[in-house]
């Protein structure tokens, strides 16, 4: 038995070097590096049928080599793409976006599905008062620190913040992530944003500007949840009754004297109901009468 020359083992290892374009998925690259092995495997036993001893382990490693080669780079690639999405988009989208976003979970495309929700409503009271007081850089500064104050509250409870309105603010939990009662971390975080209102409010009064007070609004059920927009443009968010039930109560805190109110369903799917004062069915702007509890922190009781 002769050994078959180098040349042609040269340009065997030089053919499974192009292993390196193989694609990426795993289980496609794993079938084609199979099938090149039992090829090797064939032309060896050929060779050998003829008086040739073909050395089918140093084309074997450049394969494996090309292919471990590609799948590291690759991998490094991803990851620094998935950092320098975080960095570009992360004050735009709320973390659990994000999150899907780099995992490849949210689809792109336009649309949405159904999901069972709790949607949060929040707005500073007499805003526009407070404005007329307030030079336009002072109006930013303010508005920065209170969003700072909320969204860490929304966003440690697994809320996802859809979007600012001026003053006002929109959050969504059970989306992108599914939550069996999704009314439990947006109590959580409604309470959240009362206790660090008070903190922000005690440092406004060492700094002689006026404290601000909120009304929160919640309301749990089934809205449409996805993309909304245009190609071009478009933001995730929900649309739906329950979307449009929460914005009205946020709405009743004005006149009812309540920092919180929540809807029956919300009382309905807490475990307990802490310090919550049945307010009775209420008339709300373009629906039907609302059942509306409300909810104060203890030290205004």
């Amino acid at each position: 038995v002769e050994p078959v020359a180098w040349g042609w083992i040269a340009a065997l290892a030089g053919l499974c070097s192009l292993l390196w374009f193989a694609p990426l998925r795993l289980r496609v690259a794993a079938q084609v590096a199979l099938a090149v092995v039992l090829l090797l495997l064939v032309l060896a036993v050929g060779a050998l049928q003829q008086g040739l001893y073909l050395a089918v382990v140093v084309p074997v490693l450049v394969g494996l080599l090309a292919l471990a080669g590609r799948w590291t780079l690759s991998a490094v690639l991803e990851k620094g793409e998935r950092r320098r999405l975080r960095a570009a988009f992360a004050g735009y989208v709320s973390p659990l976006v994000m999150q899907e976003i780099v995992q490849g979970r949210l689809a792109p495309a336009l649309g949405g599905e159904l999901r069972h929700v709790c949607m949060l409503f929040a707005d500073i009271r007499g805003f526009t008062s407070l404005s007329e007081t307030l030079s336009a850089q002072q109006v930013l500064s303010l508005l920065n620190r209170y969003f700072e104050q909320v969204n860490l509250a929304i966003h440690d409870q697994g809320g996802t913040i859809s979007c600012f309105m001026g003053d006002g603010i929109m959050a969504i939990f059970g989306a992108p992530q599914t939550l069996a009662a999704p009314s439990v971390p947006a109590f959580a975080a409604a309470r959240a944003m009362l206790a660090a209102l008070d903190k922000l409010n005690a440092a406004l009064q060492t700094e002689g500007t006026p404290p601000i007070a909120i009304g929160i609004g919640l309301h749990v059920g089934d809205a449409i949840v996805g993309h909304l927009g245009s190609q071009a443009r478009h933001d995730y968010s929900a649309i739906g009754d329950a979307v449009n039930v929460a914005s009205r109560i946020e709405g009743l805190t004005k006149d009812l004297g309540y920092p919180l109110l929540c809807s029956q369903a919300v009382v309905a799917e807490l475990a307990q109901f802490p310090f919550f004062t049945d307010l009775g069915v209420q008339a709300v702007k373009g629906h039907t009468p609302v059942h509306v509890w409300g909810w104060k922190p203890a030290a205004t009781l």
